[in-house]
């Protein structure tokens, strides 16, 4: 067990680097502060090492699973779940902390994600250090925990795989024949479609134009995840707001988070980014602070219907539908 303790211990622990950065002061001028760094702990660049070094850990904690009873994969199954729901908590307090446009994150920041309450966080300096807080680090940490909730993922598929099946049961005569299970999928209703395709071609290719409305009218599947040009948070809360005035249907909230997870991803800082479910969870079907940049706004009319409107952004990053 020895692989999986390690492997446990390193899954939760955050290294923490200091580094030097510059940062602007006012239109022409700038000052060097001191920041937090985790880069070297994302799969970008000369820093997928760890992820090498993370999955490998993951593949020699799996062969320690298979000598197991059934009652110490439960035990492992529960702590792993445990983990699990940590990580969604951190989901939770990382969409409700993200500041407003145009506003610096605060030195407390980590703190009021509660990550050294959830996690072991190594080099995190207290609150009144003042040490800065930068995009790119709340990036980099986002993309830090994606990468390890996807192999927690796994072990966790891998756990479930070796705990034996439930006995069948003996059937009844005249037993009812189950239902057969409906593929649920998203479905909107009559003129939304074209409508949420209109505001949102402008920020995917023409390549990915292409596919989008039969992927919008239909389910029509894509040959890989359509890269949205703008925040992932955007089109989490584009989808957010449709389902909550009924103009989407057809499926849970779970079910659309798994459906967005596989059909999109999303562009920055000129990499592709995944739209994991937990972080979908933590924005469509939790209390999660309201997005700070919509790109779409459903509103309610004299009549009660709800209509979609597009919200003209000009910041950078965002193409303008």
């Amino acid at each position: 067990m020895k692989h999986l303790k390690k492997f446990l211990t390193r899954l939760q622990t955050f290294e923490l680097r200091l580094i030097q950065r510059k940062v602007y002061v006012g239109p022409f001028d700038y000052k060097e502060v001191t920041g937090y760094d985790l880069r070297h702990e994302t799969h970008y660049d000369d820093a997928a090492v760890f992820e090498s070094k993370l999955r490998l850990l993951s593949e020699t904690a799996a062969l320690d699973l298979l000598p197991l009873r059934h009652s110490q994969l439960q035990l492992v199954l529960e702590q792993l779940t445990e983990i699990e729901k940590r990580f969604k908590s951190f989901w939770v307090r990382f969409h409700n902390h993200v500041p407003g446009y145009g506003q610096d994150y605060p030195p407390a920041y980590l703190y009021n994600l509660r990550l050294p309450f959830l996690f072991v966080t190594h080099n995190l300096q207290p609150a009144h250090a003042d040490i800065a807080v930068c995009e790119e680090f709340a990036d980099d940490l986002s993309e830090s925990v994606k990468l390890r909730e996807s192999l927690l993922a796994n072990l966790l598929l891998h756990v479930r795989s070796l705990l034996p099946a439930n006995e069948e049961q003996v059937p009844v005569v005249d037993a009812p024949v189950p239902a057969k299970p409906v593929a649920a999928y998203p479905r909107f209703v009559d003129g939304v479609a074209e409508r949420l395709f209109e505001i949102l071609k402008g920020y995917f290719s023409l390549e990915d134009q292409q596919q989008l409305l039969p992927l919008l009218l239909e389910n029509t599947g894509v040959t890989s995840p359509l890269l949205f040009h703008g925040n992932g948070n955007q089109l989490a809360d584009a989808f957010k707001q449709l389902y909550e005035s009924n103009l989407l249907v057809g499926c849970l909230k779970g079910e659309l988070e798994a459906w967005i997870s596989r059909h999109f991803a999303y562009v920055y800082r000129r990499q592709q980014r995944t739209l994991p479910p937990n972080y979908l969870a933590a924005l469509i079907s939790s209390n999660a602070k309201p997005c700070q940049s919509p790109i779409l706004d459903v509103r309610k009319q004299t009549d009660g219907t709800y209509a979609v409107f597009p919200v003209l952004r000009t910041q950078k990053n965002y193409i303008i539908p």
